[in-house]
This record gives C-alpha cells, structure tokens and sequence, in this order.
C-alpha cells in the first residue's frame, strides 16, 4: 500500500527550502538491550561489525526508552513526547493527542517512507497516514499473509488477529481451537518456506502472537535498500523490524555460538511483579538472545555496506536504536511486566552523519524524545512547541541538559472515576532512578511499592536507597505524585 504525493508538491520541489536537503533514516530494531550490546562494554562479543562501524558514529552511552514495550516505546519515539503526554499504553493504543504531532507531519517537505514489521508499531503509522507517502504494511515483508487480517477482516486487525490465534495457532498441548485446519495451513505454511528453514534451526522469525507470519531480516534489508535506491530524495525513512524480539531464532552461522560461555540466573532478587520463570529456561533465553542480536549486528552492517556502496550515506543521516530492551533477570523474561530497570530502558543509540570520519562518544543522558527534534536540527529546520525533547549533543546547547529529568509511566488501569488506579512511574534525577509502583494485585497489603538506586555507584540496581537517601527520594516521589495528580485531571475532563 503505498500514498500518491499530493498534487500541490511535485518530486522536484519536495525538498523544504528551509532544510539543507539532507535525508534522515531511523533504523529501529525492535527489544534491543544495550546492555547486552558489546559496543557498551558487555562481556559477550555480540556486536563485532557494530564496534567497527563505531569509527564513525556518534555512540550514545546513557540513552533512555520511552516505555517499556513496543507502543509507549515507539510513540515516544515518532511524536518526541513522553508518554505522560500521548498516552499510549495499552497494547495496540494510538497516541492521545494531535494526529499532526509526529515526525512525519514536521518533516512535511520530504518525502516521507515507513515500514514496521510489529503489529503495533504499524498501528501508529497508521495513525499518521495522512503524513506518509510510501507506508508498506506490515505482513508485506512476511513470507505468508494471514487471510483474517488481509483479507476478510483488514479494517479491524485487533479482532482478526485474536481470531487467528484462537483458530491457527497451536497451544501447549498441540493443538488449536480448529481440530484439522491449523495442522493443513501449517503444512501449506512450511511447503513454502521448505528452502529456507534449514538457514533457522530454532525455527524461521516469526511475530510470535501469530506463530506461522515468516519473515527473515535479510529480505527486509535488502528490500529496505533497494526501496532508498528509487526513492525520491531529501527523504525521511523510518524503518522498523523486529530481531532481536522474542522468539529469538537467530541464523545457523550464528546458532550455539554462546555455548559453554558462562551464563548464570542473576543474584538479584526476585522483583514482586515476577512472571515466575524456571532457571533453565531463563538462562537459555539470555544466551539465545545474544546470538539473535548476532544476526541484528550483522544485518545492520551488510545495510550500512550497501548504502555506502551506492553513495546513500554521502547524503544521509543514519539513526540507529530501539523502542526497549529485554529482562533476563528479577524473575521477569523478556519486557511483559510493567517494570523499567536497566535492561529495559537502556537502549543503543548511534547516529552516522554524512561523510563522518571519527568516533563520538557522548555519555549525557538522552531519551527517545530526543530523536525528533534532533532530526530537525540536523537537518536545519524548525522544531515546533509541542515537542518535549531535547536537541541532541553534540548538535545542541549544553544548557539545556544540565539536572535534566527523564521520566516515563505505565498506566495498566484506571478506576470508575477516570483515577489511575495501577501504575508503574519512572523518574532519573541525576545519578538517581525511581520507580514507584502501586495499585498491583502482587503487592498485597501494600499499597505502593517503591525502588530508588544510583546508577552511578549501582549501575546493576542493587541496592534500593528509597529508606536510606529520604531527602532525595521525597523530593523524586513529590514530584512523581504531583504528574500522577496532572493527569488523573487530564483523565477526568
């Protein structure tokens, strides 16, 4: 599905005369840790071309997610707000606020390019289709179409796609809602992936909601590549795929590569919203995660090499990052619970400038709000009022992120009143991180929960100084509550 450029703006005036005509590409990967990044000093050698290609980049060291799984992370990233201001928690939510305060909508001049291969990422695109010229749906850059979601229901996806795991896709005891036609398409679904399954030993990437969606990254890369060859120019593209998220089924060349190295269950204690996960299978997730991310590194390089190859970067401003990360520790797999220590809002964020000869290192905290009013500066247009981040370093004022706060929240539910009756909230004030729970069936007589480090000293989130830093923490928790009070008066108009 792609979007005619409207007749009053040609291919040939399409570059803003108030840009420098330079295109941006935001390349996201989706559920990418930093912390288990090499490039950020991790003690298993996962991103080997990455650290190459550091050489020249801009590599951001302390950079923050917006949310803690794909829709708060992502509206995060593609409106510049937090998600105290858009609001899109729940899963497969839009944002709560004007649909022209995105990233597309501001780089109205350009010609604007998007594709995701997560559900709920495109649901957000799909918000901002007014402002996309080429948006490629989804399943495009899947090997098979659901014909619920494609075909007979594409107007409601929420429902077909309930519909289709309910009727196709297996459950633990082998078997679907459906006695024979899930085995039937299963069989048709691996006839025609028979020459690729072998390359995927642990099984061939698939969004694991539906389970029989095929994809492989190298076809999204190079269909990525060949689509910027064509495309009209300055352009802003943003491109999201789906490695290294669960199910983490990397390449053969990259399978067991992690073996016998020295992979524990964490010493740190079980949080009280854990999931309750079995040490064996915690620790082979976290190694089979690494080798995914194997498969990220990669691919991301075989890209870099193709636009250098065909002179894209001379003109191009590549972003590299995620929308969150992955937990292996505390009881919690993966990025389900509501939760936001380090794992989970620490994120790779790399920028390659134009013709770039050297590496940057910048150690400043920075958040995924940051990314959208950094484009514009980068690009030397304007940033408009409703955008909450901060320009970049080394491209912005370092005024501007002196004691800066970084603050997100998860809102699970509210009450009959509008109030938010459960909730996760993050500040870092800083070398200091909160996180404030409360309204948790898991707390029990409890009524809030809080947890207080400094990253500083506790980069691992060991030590909770909630009881023992009271000044500091009164002060975070304050200013906590007063957000919490901001927009249960939002809620309630």
């Amino acid at each position: 599905m792609s979007y005619a450029i409207p007749p009053s703006i040609s291919r040939a005036n399409i570059a803003n005369e108030n840009s420098n005509g330079q295109n941006v590409l935001i390349v996201v990967f989706d559920a990418w840790s930093a912390l288990n990044i090499s490039l950020y000093g991790y003690n298993h050698p996962t991103t080997p071309n990455l650290e190459r290609l550091a050489a020249k980049a801009i590599v951001y060291h302390n950079h923050f997610a917006g949310g803690h799984f794909t829709t708060p992370g992502t509206a995060s990233l593609l409106t510049g707000t937090t998600a105290w201001t858009h609001r899109a928690f729940k899963h497969n939510e839009i944002v709560n606020a004007s649909t022209e305060n995105n990233i597309f909508n501001v780089f109205n001049r350009y010609h604007r390019l998007a594709y995701t291969h997560n559900p709920l990422a495109d649901t957000l695109l799909r918000q901002f289709l007014l402002d996309i010229e080429e948006h490629t749906p989804w399943p495009d850059q899947y090997f098979q179409k659901d014909p619920l979601n494609f075909t007979l229901f594409k107007k409601d996806q929420d429902i077909a796609s309930l519909g289709w795991r309910r009727g196709m896709k297996r459950l633990e005891a082998g078997h679907a809602y459906t006695l024979f036609l899930s085995q039937i398409y299963e069989n048709f679904i691996n006839n025609k992936v028979a020459d690729i399954a072998p390359n995927f030993p642990r099984g061939i990437p698939n969004y694991s909601e539906l389970g029989l969606n095929y994809f492989t990254l190298e076809q999204g890369i190079d269909w990525l590549s060949s689509s910027l060859s064509t495309a009209p120019q300055p352009f802003l593209g943003y491109y999201h795929f789906l490695p290294p998220h669960d199910p983490y089924n990397t390449r053969q060349d990259f399978m067991d590569t992690f073996v016998g190295e020295n992979y524990q269950l964490s010493n740190k204690p079980i949080h009280l919203l854990d999931q309750g996960i079995a040490e064996d299978r915690m620790i082979d997730r976290h190694r089979w995660y690494d080798e995914f991310i194997l498969y990220v590194d990669a691919e991301f390089a075989r890209l870099y090499h193709q636009l250098e190859q065909n002179g894209m970067l001379e003109n191009t401003w590549l972003i590299l990052t995620s929308d969150h990360g992955e937990m292996f520790e505390r009881g919690i797999l993966g990025h389900v619970a509501p939760v936001f220590h380090q794992p989970i809002s620490h994120l790779p964020l790399m920028i390659f400038p134009p013709d770039q000869k050297q590496r940057v290192d910048i150690f400043d905290k920075t958040n995924a709000i940051d990314i959208l009013p950094t484009a514009l500066q980068i690009t030397e247009q304007g940033i408009p009022d409703w955008a909450e981040g901060i320009i970049l370093p080394p491209f912005g004022s370092s005024t501007s992120r002196v004691d800066r706060d970084i603050s997100t929240i998860q809102v699970e539910r509210r009450d009959s009143n509008g109030r938010i009756a459960e909730a996760t909230a993050m500040l870092v004030r800083g070398d200091y991180k909160m996180m404030w729970y409360f309204g948790y069936e898991q707390l029990e007589e409890d009524t809030e929960f809080v947890e207080m480090y400094d990253l500083a000293r506790d980069p691992e989130e060991l030590h909770n100084l909630f009881s023992i830093q009271k000044l500091v923490a009164d002060e975070m928790l304050g200013t906590l509550r007063a957000n919490i009070d901001e927009l249960n008066s939002v809620y309630r108009q």
